[in-house]
Formats: structure tokens, C-alpha cells, sequence
């Protein structure tokens, strides 16, 4: 009996996984938490300089998000994406034998956010895009768990090698998982489309024009003109502002309220396990339900965990806030991509793409901050921690008032 071969798009979706684990919204902005107590140490800094760092990489990212998706729109992900990465794993290392001022940092996450952000989710989501139309919830839930990867592995990795060596073998580290993992395992096995292998979406045998060739070529002005538009995109910048803001600095406050530095890391790593499970497993329901409902859920769910933080627990219940709260993380860019998909279709997926993720880059650019000037001004995150929970409810509300899908998967 003929064994059944394996589509190819699903290792063009495990390709993808790996290097969404790696990108730089995992390996420089999603890290820095994990070198915040350091980083103070060396440069004498109070946190919220520190976390400033961050808010140059989102900006520098927020402004050349939409031309990354506009080029690759009409060049290629692939053609984005790899020279990307081979500077970001540059720039990382940079960091390690550069760096010896705190405004040296932020010049090198200025960069990162310029020259690595075709590294990040864009270029991954729209080759899965192309590659995926009845079952893209799934390939796109699969991919990003990748991301959840890389938030589960790199904080107790790099507090290890923190705690054992010194903060700079720790990015030497992340630049060479980029360089020598992620960069290769991209170059070779992703494809843009699944016509460069003579094959159809959902490796479908039927001859039929691929669905973006049937859509309108969106402009910018049609874009930001619709509704539907400036609703998802408050509702990415309050999920990006609380779930991000309490990312970065999750380590540094458990540590605070006493946990020991090996133990609050491995909260770190439950809610990047958290983010893993819940971004393969929603996706499989994005393709089932309708998405603002799968979002609400989670989101309400995950409001718990922030209120359990705010609440002051350590141990283990804190483990349990960073699972519920890690199903929120692990919906966003799940959601990102595939309403985008499903509201505005894929001839235009770069743009409208990188329009979003410019939401997401706002609230991330002013959420680490605000918990790190929360803390240096009130010594603790609870006040922060509170409006979060109620920012979160907020969001739902918003979902609720989304409309029907303009392109569904038939």
C-alpha cells in the first residue's frame, strides 16, 4: 500500500515554528526581562530606563512594519526574510561586545527594530497564508506556537547562563540559535507559495485560481477607512499593552516578592508553555468557530491571572496566573493574522499586516515602561497591574461589536 505523502506546507509550517521561536519579538523584546536585574546592576539604572530599550525596538518596528509588508507583498516573504535574520543574529551578538553605555543599547534595539523586522511574524504569517485557506487557522496556530517555544525555553536558558556566566554570553547565545538554527532551517525549507512547488492552497487537485487572485488589491485609504480597521486595532494595542507589559517584567517581580531567581524564571517558562499549547489549539478552533468568541474566552480567562497577580501571589499559584494569562498571548497573533485574512483578504496581507502589528507595537512600546515607572514610583505592580484587568474587559467588549467575515475559507 502507497504511504500518503505529507503536503509540504505543513513543513513549511514547522519551518515556520522554528523561526517565529527565534525572531525578535522573542529574542530581544520578549528577553529583556530576563536581563532587566543586570542590566540595572550594570548601568546603575532604574528599571524603567532599562525597559525603555524596549520601547525604542517597537517604535523603530511600528514605522517600518507596514513598508516590510508592502515589499513583501510584492517581492516575496522569503526575499524579507532572510537577510533579516542574518542581521538580527549580528545585531544580538553586537550587544554582548558593544555595549557598555545603556544608550548603546537602545541605538542597537533602534537597529533590531529597523534591520531585523522582516525577521519577525509578517513574512511567516503571509507564506502560511499563501500555503493555507480551509485549514489556516490550524497552520497558523501550529506556526506561532513556535513563538510559545521560544518564550518557554529561552528564560530558563538564559538565567542559567545569566546566573553561571554573565548577561553578555547570554545574548551570544541567542545570536548564535538565530544564525545557526533559525536562518538555515528558514533558507531552506520555506517557500513562498505553494505554485513555486507546482502545488494548489491545502494541497486541493483542483485547477483553480488560487483565492487571492479573485480579491481586490487594497489601498492604504481603504484600509483605515473601515470600522472594522480601527476596532481590531485598539484591540491589539490594549492586549499588546497589558499582556507585554506584564511579559517583560513578570521575572523581576516575582523575584521582588521573594521567589528565587531559578524558580521565577520557570514561571516565565510555564507561561511560554502556556503560549504554545493554546496557540496550536486555538487556531484548530479559529477554523471552527467564529474568532472573536475564541478570543473572548481566552482573554477572560486570562484576566484572572492578571487579577491573581495583582493580588500579590508567588509560589504556586503564580504558576497557575502565568498559565491562564499565557492564553491570551497565545490568541493575539493567532488572531492578528488570521482576522486580517479573514477581514481583508491576502492580496494586500503584507500592508494591512503590518498596519496591525503597528497597533500591537504601540501598546507594546508604552507597556513595559509603564509597569517599570509603576514600580520605581510606587514599589510594586499592583496599580498597573489593576488597570490591566480592567483595560482586558475593556477588549472584550470591543470583539463583541466585530462583524461577520468578509472572506471565509469557501
Amino acid at each position: 500500500m502507497k504511504i500518503p505523502r505529507i503536503f509540504y506546507g505543513w513543513w513549511v509550517t514547522i519551518a515556520a515554528s522554528v523561526g517565529l521561536s527565534t525572531s525578535p519579538g522573542q529574542f530581544a523584546f520578549g528577553a529583556l526581562g530576563l536581563f532587566m536585574i543586570p542590566l540595572t546592576i550594570e548601568f546603575d539604572a532604574p528599571r524603567a530606563e532599562v525597559a525603555l530599550a524596549s520601547t525604542f525596538f517597537t517604535v523603530a518596528l511600528a514605522i517600518t512594519s507596514p513598508f516590510i509588508g508592502k515589499i513583501a507583498d510584492r517581492y516575496g516573504s522569503k526575499q524579507i526574510l532572510i537577510p533579516s535574520l542574518f542581521i538580527f543574529g549580528i545585531l544580538l551578538s553586537s550587544i554582548a561586545f558593544i555595549v557598555t553605555e545603556l544608550w548603546h543599547l537602545y541605538i542597537i534595539f533602534i537597529l533590531i527594530g529597523i534591520f531585523a523586522s522582516g525577521a519577525n511574524g509578517l513574512p511567516f504569517m503571509r507564506i502560511i497564508g499563501e500555503w493555507f485557506n480551509k485549514r489556516r487557522g490550524l497552520a497558523l496556530g501550529i506556526a506561532m506556537a513556535g513563538g510559545g517555544a521560544g518564550y518557554m525555553y529561552v528564560p530558563p536558558m538564559l538565567q542559567f547562563i545569566i546566573d553561571n556566566y554573565s548577561w553578555r554570553h547570554g545574548y551570544y547565545t541567542l545570536a548564535a540559535i538565530v544564525l545557526f538554527v533559525s536562518l538555515p532551517v528558514s533558507y531552506f525549507f520555506l517557500k513562498n507559495t505553494p505554485q513555486e512547488m507546482k502545488l494548489n492552497p491545502d494541497n486541493d487537485n483542483i485547477n483553480e485560481k488560487s483565492e487571492n487572485n479573485s480579491e481586490p488589491i487594497l489601498r492604504f485609504k481603504d484600509v483605515v477607512r473601515q470600522k472594522t480597521f480601527w476596532l481590531l486595532y485598539v484591540i491589539f494595542a490594549v492586549l499588546s499593552f497589558c499582556l507585554y507589559g506584564l511579559l517583560s517584567n513578570l521575572v523581576p517581580m516575582l523575584i521582588d516578592r521573594g521567589m528565587e531567581n531559578s524558580s521565577a524564571a520557570n514561571v516565565a517558562a510555564m507561561l511560554g508553555l502556556a503560549i504554545l499549547v493554546s496557540r496550536a489549539l486555538i487556531g484548530h478552533f479559529l477554523d471552527r468557530f467564529f474568532a472573536p468568541r475564541v478570543a473572548i474566552v481566552s482573554i477572560l480567562l486570562s484576566t484572572i491571572g492578571v487579577v491573581m497577580l495583582a493580588m500579590g501571589i508567588v509560589g504556586t499559584p503564580a504558576y497557575l496566573a502565568a498559565l491562564l494569562i499565557g492564553l491570551s498571548i497565545g490568541t493575539e497573533f493567532d488572531l492578528l493574522a488570521y482576522l486580517t485574512t479573514r477581514y481583508f483578504g491576502l492580496s494586500s496581507f503584507g500592508m494591512v499586516y503590518g498596519l496591525m502589528f503597528s497597533a500591537f507595537l504601540v501598546g507594546t512600546s508604552f507597556g513595559p515602561p509603564t509597569f517599570g515607572a509603576s514600580f520605581d514610583q510606587y514599589g510594586s505592580y499592583i496599580n498597573v497591574l489593576i488597570l490591566c484587568s480592567i483595560l482586558l474587559i475593556v477588549s472584550v467588549g470591543l470583539f463583541l461589536m466585530l462583524p461577520k467575515y468578509r472572506y471565509t475559507a469557501e
